[in-house]
């Protein structure tokens, strides 16, 4: 499968993290929306980390097995200010941090985890009080402390807050641990989870990484406060998850997303060796406002529909030429093509219509297994007729692809649509006919006839195209053989007017089939 023409995703999620200690659903807890460019959305709340590791990796191998990429946005910083990786693991980059933390971090089935004693063992990296801080346990832990240091940032402590807080002045510094909007907890049991999820799935993390072939997967960070959550009763989290993955599917449509995305680019270069970046950041007032798809006005009742068009033909065509009988059989013709000048065109046997209804009604009004076969000559025309409107015992038949018919094609010298018809002669007697695209079907048929081959109860004759068609028709207006027949002169015709012949026989007018 091949994802929309532009597009660099065949889907989005935003998961809202949580690093609760236990088992947690509905507000300030997990959060993950999925959604397709066709605006489907699935919405879960899992209770735990562990579940929601397992429903994403899910959801990402499912996606990889059809060929298809999804964009993942966190809502947990993907790194630290600039110097930290130093600090810590004596290596510079993210990817040596994210492996550090990871090894680090132990989560519980139940989300019981370490993230408070792992930012103690991070801090000994660092002279005297390290940057982490915020102990939200009622035990003391050595090395970290309750509240914030004072001084050493940018100096003896890498820099308080990334380029990332500098652009998006309400987001939290990553070292807070605990309490109101603190994402350091977050950031280091969201970062292990990753980096185990990312080896397994093949995904690139942006915008440490390029957007690879455009077949990988991409992880990246968001901050879904950007913008403003999706209306409704659900808690605030789920709300706002909606928005982003709703947002994101936009501007991937648009084609505004590989703007924001590249604008990684012009960041420090801390920013995507090291720090991270909030997806939006760089422009957020283009990330929010992008704009609402055009809603267009159109009537949408497959019912009315059908009505309106039928009472427009009958008001712009002129069909006094024919029978009342017939009326309805034209006007389906003229709906099928849009033209309301062909009825000046249309011909058709005295009784024609008649002879077609009494052939369905004489299966449909016995409990026998007598069956009626419409013989077509394409898949196209037996496609277009519509199957629930056939009584039990009337059904197309298509012979074009049967394997005997190319070398029948070659001994007879003519076509495979004309071969094909040779195959009819069993059952033709009393069956019905319609021929949509080939003339040479048409004429063969008419040759057999004169030859004593079975009558059918009724010819819908409408080859289309520039050699032959015309001629074909017109042989049938003129020498039809006794057999009723309906057709249009001319070069028009289709696959879709001869379905619309036999859908007048079995549907008439009123109905609202499609």
């Amino acid at each position: 499968m091949t994802r929309g023409e532009g597009r660099l995703f065949d889907g989005y999620v935003a998961v809202d993290w949580s690093a609760s200690g236990t088992p947690k659903t509905g507000p300030d807890s997990i959060w993950i929306s999925f959604r397709t460019p066709g605006d489907s959305e699935v919405l879960e709340n899992p209770g735990t980390r562990a579940e929601a590791v397992d429903r994403i990796e899910a959801l990402l191998a499912r996606a990889s097995a059809i060929g298809h990429r999804i964009l993942c946005g966190f809502d947990f910083p993907f790194g630290y200010p600039a110097g930290t990786a130093q600090a810590i693991t004596g290596e510079p980059g993210w990817a040596p941090l994210w492996r550090r933390i990871a090894a680090l971090i132990e989560e519980g089935p139940r989300n019981s985890n370490n993230r408070f004693d792992v930012a103690a063992i991070l801090n000994a990296s660092f002279p005297g009080e390290g940057p982490f801080w915020g102990n939200g346990l009622k035990r003391d832990i050595a090395g970290l402390a309750r509240t914030k240091r004072k001084d050493g940032w940018g100096e003896s402590l890498p820099p308080n807050a990334r380029h990332a807080e500098t652009r998006v002045r309400s987001a939290q510094e990553v070292w807070k641990l605990t309490g109101v909007g603190s994402v350091g907890g977050q950031a280091l049991t969201g970062i292990a989870a990753l980096e185990r999820i990312r080896h397994r799935c093949g995904a690139a993390i942006w915008p440490f990484e390029t957007l690879g072939d455009g077949t990988a997967h991409v992880f990246a960070e968001i901050y879904p406060s950007l913008l403003e959550p999706a209306p409704g009763d659900m808690p605030k989290d789920a709300r706002q998850v909606t928005a982003v993955t709703d947002r994101l599917a936009r501007l991937d449509a648009q084609g505004d997303l590989a703007r924001h995305l590249a604008a990684a680019g012009e960041m420090p270069v801390a920013v995507h060796t090291e720090e991270a970046m909030i997806l939006g950041m760089a422009d957020p007032e283009g990330f929010r406002s992008c704009p609402t798809p055009h809603v267009y006005e159109y009537e949408r009742d497959p019912a009315a529909i059908y009505r309106q068009s039928f009472a427009t033909i009958e008001a712009e065509a002129d069909l006094s030429a024919l029978s009342e009988a017939a009326r309805p059989l034209a006007i389906r013709l003229i709906h099928a093509c849009g033209m309301v000048d062909v009825a000046a065109d249309i011909r058709l046997s005295s009784g024609a219509v008649e002879a077609g209804r009494a052939a369905v009604g004489r299966v449909a009004g016995t409990a026998s297994d007598q069956t009626l076969p419409i013989f077509c000559d394409s898949e196209m025309v037996a496609r277009g007729i519509i199957a629930r409107a056939l009584p039990a015992g009337v059904s197309p038949v298509v012979t074009l692809n049967d394997p005997s018919v190319p070398d029948l094609a070659k001994r007879l010298g003519t076509t495979r649509s004309a071969a094909a018809t040779e195959l009819w002669r069993a059952r033709l007697e009393g069956s019905i006919v319609a021929i949509g695209n080939a003339p040479t079907a048409l004429f063969h048929l008419l040759e057999g006839i004169e030859r004593g081959w079975p009558r059918p109860a009724l010819i819908l004759g409408f080859p289309v195209g520039f050699v032959g068609a015309a001629e074909s028709k017109q042989a049938l207006a003129e020498r039809p053989h006794g057999v009723p027949f309906v057709t249009l002169l001319g070069r028009r015709g289709g696959s879709a007017m001869a379905a619309a012949a036999v859908n007048a026989l079995t549907l008439g007018l009123g109905g609202d089939g499609t």
